[in-house]
């Protein structure tokens, strides 16, 4: 091994012992990562787990689209001991093509039992702009991940974003890739001047409401 590599290596353990949320989520990851999903593991959801790490002690998150709950999940695990609680938005219908088919709201729901984090999650089967017409929580945390056509997520950004606290979180997720809508969208945020200290893991764009 060269010396570079050997310097990079103690560097890597010596972040690793004074990163406590690295270290906690290296312990939980193994519980997530049976979960389906289109996350870019395991980046994305250490992401969404320190995220909920850092929000506030009594902090509602809203996620808009939760397919088999693997974002939820990791939300989920980074709530551990808290008064912190997820609303997993979502129609829980399978298709045929991307997705395939069944019942994705009783495989959402025993992915939520397995990982233990049943506590912190309510699901709610509806479509995310009628959830909008009487939703009245402040919000920490919001992820937007339902339909992807620019229309929808635009739709579903302003209906939750006026929710959002300031200095709240809110995140995208596929602004890279061939999902024009939701890359049209994160532009269009980010130029009107709507977050601020925005930034990107993988394909999860995220900033905080000015």
């Amino acid at each position: 091994m060269s010396i570079k590599n050997k310097l990079k290596k103690v560097s890597q353990k010596w972040w690793d012992k004074w990163d406590r949320d690295l270290r906690d989520f290296k312990k939980v990851y193994p519980l997530i990562e049976p979960v389906p999903g289109f996350l870019k593991s395991p980046q994305q959801e250490q992401w969404f787990f320190k995220a909920a790490r850092k929000a506030p002690e009594n902090a509602v998150i809203v996620e808009i689209g939760s397919f088999q709950g693997r974002s939820t999940v990791s939300f989920g695990l980074g709530c551990s001991g808290s008064n912190k609680h997820i609303y997993a938005i979502d129609l829980f219908e399978g298709d045929n093509d991307m997705y395939g088919a069944g019942d994705f709201q009783e495989r959402f729901k025993k992915h939520v039992k397995d990982c233990g984090v049943e506590a912190y999650v309510t699901p709610i089967k509806q479509h995310s702009l009628k959830v909008a017409t009487t939703w009245d929580k402040p919000i920490d945390v919001l992820f937007i991940d339902g339909s992807h056509e620019y229309e929808d997520v635009k739709a579903d950004f302003e209906a939750f974003y006026p929710f959002v606290k300031k200095d709240g979180v809110v995140a995208f997720h596929d602004i890279k890739g061939k999902w024009e809508g939701v890359i049209r969208f994160w532009r269009e945020v980010k130029e009107a001047g709507l977050l601020k200290n925005t930034g990107a893991v993988s394909s999860l764009g995220y900033g905080v409401k000015v």
